[in-house]
């Protein structure tokens, strides 16, 4: 198993080169600044023959395997994209891009809807985001012949989604569990979603920006369930949020930067991914991810060629190498998140036995049967609750805005007294 060696610093760094590719990245900066990207008609599936000289693939932070003491993932850093180029000559332009579905989804919207070229040859949304994407045709079908690595190798838990029936357009990438990350050294291990409310915990308490994520383990403290949310429900875990924000029991609602709040003891629990918690566990090995004894949230994150992609063939190559189970195994060796590959607990176990027994990885069907994933809704209660959740993680924001410039006023105002001695 990989050690990850000053893992905090590395994952500061990691961000900021994150902060700076998001901005700098021409399809983002144009969709930001109202301008389409490069002109594109939908992909000719039969266009390209052989392979492209570069892929452009969009991803979260820390998913997948980069080399030691490296901070970012380049095809010359990580050792899956590496055997890629060096099998079909193609470098691979890796960039770390995603950090909430909805913002990345806003990135990328313009040049969907002006049909051109949004930049990216993969992208990878979660199921409902992906679902989305789908329905508004955006999304390039796959050629099935160019990838049978796929067809062997997808878990059949993936087989038939409603989102995708005939695997045509989604390639699951990982799937993650959301629970609880508690640090069981500077605080008492808890294992329940009501546990975050300890007043112990007052001020060190961080959640997740996701609303499936947060509102789904909230509903499931309530006793609700969020594999069928209504607008009792949801109304009942935004009470309850916004009861705990205004307490002060909640210090922060965050994208994937929770995880610096963690590392730094910023934050003692937090509504956690589970592939996170054990990426920070081989330099902070108190931090445990815990399913709550009410339950756990679901999710997979999907890769899926933009409608307009320059290079689906090679996009499509991807996805086929990936699917092979020592690839794959190479990749989950480090994300540990949950794999989507048949056979690649055969291959991890050479690399590491113990991950092969990793319930981050491979959970055992009782603990999949802890597990929610959030619940089809209509258009106008998900437009509802998506302008609730929006409402709390703003009013976070203006509150932390609001203590920066008290603590700034209290500072000059200290300064005048000085002076003034």
């Amino acid at each position: 198993m990989k050690k990850h060696q000053n893992l905090g610093e590395q994952m500061m760094n990691r961000r900021t080169l994150l902060k700076a590719g998001a901005l700098t990245g021409a399809a983002a900066f144009l969709a930001a600044c109202g301008t389409s990207g490069t002109s594109a008609e939908p992909t000719d599936p039969g266009a390209e023959t052989s392979p492209s000289a570069e892929l452009n693939f969009a991803n979260w932070t820390y998913y997948i395997d980069v080399d030691e003491g490296v901070d970012t993932a380049t095809a010359s850093t990580s050792e899956s994209l590496r055997r890629f180029k060096k099998k079909y000559g193609t470098t691979v332009k890796y960039q770390e891009v995603l950090l909430d579905n909805d913002e990345f989804f806003g990135s990328i919207k313009a040049p969907l809807e002006a049909s051109q070229d949004t930049g990216w040859d993969i992208v990878t949304p979660t199921t409902w985001m992906a679902k989305k994407i789908l329905d508004l045709g955006w999304a390039e079908e796959f050629n099935l012949a160019n990838m049978p690595n796929f067809v062997a190798n997808l878990a059949d838990e993936f087989k038939g989604r409603a989102a995708d029936p005939e695997n045509k357009f989604l390639a699951p990438w990982q799937s993650l569990m959301t629970g609880l990350g508690v640090n069981s050294k500077k605080t008492s291990l808890i294992s329940t979603v009501n546990g975050l409310w300890d007043p112990a915990l007052k001020g060190k308490v961080v959640l997740l920006t996701e609303l499936r994520d947060t509102v789904g383990l909230v509903m499931l403290g309530n006793g609700d369930d969020p594999s069928s949310p209504t607008r009792t429900s949801f109304d009942a875990a935004i009470t309850t949020l916004e009861a705990q924000i205004a307490s002060g029991q909640v210090r922060k609602l965050a994208g994937q930067g929770y995880t610096e709040l963690l590392i730094s003891n910023s934050a003692l629990a937090a509504i956690a991914w589970s592939g996170d918690v054990g990426i920070i566990q081989a330099d902070k090995p108190e931090l445990k991810f815990v399913v709550p004894d009410e339950g756990g949230m679901y999710a997979t994150d999907n890769m899926l060629i933009p409608k307009g992609a320059k290079h689906k063939y090679t996009a499509e190559l991807w996805i086929d190498f990936y699917y092979q189970p020592e690839i794959a195994a190479i990749v989950e060796a480090y994300v540990q998140y949950i794999c989507p590959v048949k056979g690649a607990e055969a291959e991890i176990a050479k690399i590491d036995p113990a991950l092969a027994t990793n319930e981050l990885i491979f959970p055992t069907a009782a603990t999949k049967s802890r597990l929610k994933v959030w619940g089809d809704v209509s258009a106008e209660d998900q437009a509802y609750f998506d302008e609730q959740f929006s409402a709390v993680v703003e009013g976070v924001g203006r509150s932390e805005e609001h203590t920066s410039e008290l603590q700034s006023l209290a500072y000059l105002v200290c300064r005048l007294l000085l002076e003034k001695k």
